[in-house]
């Protein structure tokens, strides 16, 4: 109904009200006949109005059940949303058992005491010389510590904070571990080095060749033999009685994410 068809119905109603407070007021015998004269006038005006307060309470009606509907889908976006947080989050922790099982799949000695610790930053030269771990001396990580991960060895504890530490690689020339050769009873010093480190005190005698492992060498037995790395190269060095012995570590640190501290 558009503006002047509401001007003409009120206006109408204006005056049926004036007419019937004239009846009232003014008896006379026609006004039986102006009643009924007015009634058939003035019935569709007031069927609009009926049909007006219809259209009127069913718009009310629709703008409720709109509301609804609007809460409605607004909760089911945040459904939504929720739901694709916690699938996300789910991937991620799965990830993360994914590299645990990667990085801790190896035997754990009972009689050795252990970390599981984190790999939070790395050596930013790219040498991968050090990297860091998230615990420290709040773990009761102390320098000397042996660093695992994937069942090799990666790195020795040098330096400890208080919920940090510091290991040093098998890239790196400080990096000094007591090991021996797989099937030889004898024991050396391998030290650090980049790209390759070496295996010191190889007499020339000693039985070492090339594809021979390098394996770690715990003096109290409480940890097992863990590989460091193979054995690339085998010749003659400056010094006439022992041999040159060049080793490629098993594991780069980048490699991995997570790592086992076995305490010295």
């Amino acid at each position: 109904m558009n503006l002047r068809s509401l001007n003409l119905y009120f206006f109408s109603l204006l005056l049926l009200t004036l007419f019937i407070i004239l009846v009232q007021k003014f008896h006379s015998p026609v006004e039986p006949l102006l009643r009924k004269i007015s009634y058939i006038i003035f019935t569709p005006f007031l069927k609009t109005e009926r049909e007006i307060e219809e259209e009127v309470e069913k718009a009310l009606l629709y703008i409720r059940d709109l509301k609804k509907a609007m809460k409605m889908i607004g909760s089911y976006k945040k459904l939504k949303e929720e739901l694709q947080a916690y699938r996300e989050r789910v991937s991620q922790y799965e990830e993360i058992l994914t590299k645990l099982e990667e990085d801790l799949d190896f035997y754990f000695p009972p009689k050795a005491k252990y970390v599981v610790s984190k790999i939070i930053y790395y050596d930013p030269s790219g040498e991968d010389r050090f990297f860091i771990i998230r615990d420290g001396k709040n773990k009761e990580i102390k320098k000397g510590d042996i660093v695992v991960s994937k069942g090799y060895i990666i790195g020795i504890v040098d330096e400890v904070y208080p919920s940090t530490s510091k290991v040093i690689t098998l890239f790196n020339e400080k990096t000094a571990l007591l090991v021996s050769v797989e099937n030889l009873p004898k024991a050396y010093i391998y030290r650090g080095g980049r790209p390759y480190g070496k295996l010191m005190y190889v007499e020339i005698k000693d039985n070492v060749k090339e594809g021979d492992r390098v394996l770690y060498k715990d003096l109290t037995m409480r940890i097992p033999p863990f590989p460091v790395g193979e054995v690339i190269y085998t010749g003659f060095g400056e010094d006439p009685f022992f041999k040159e012995v060049m080793v490629k570590p098993y594991v780069s640190p980048r490699s991995v994410e997570f790592v086992v501290v076995f305490k010295e």
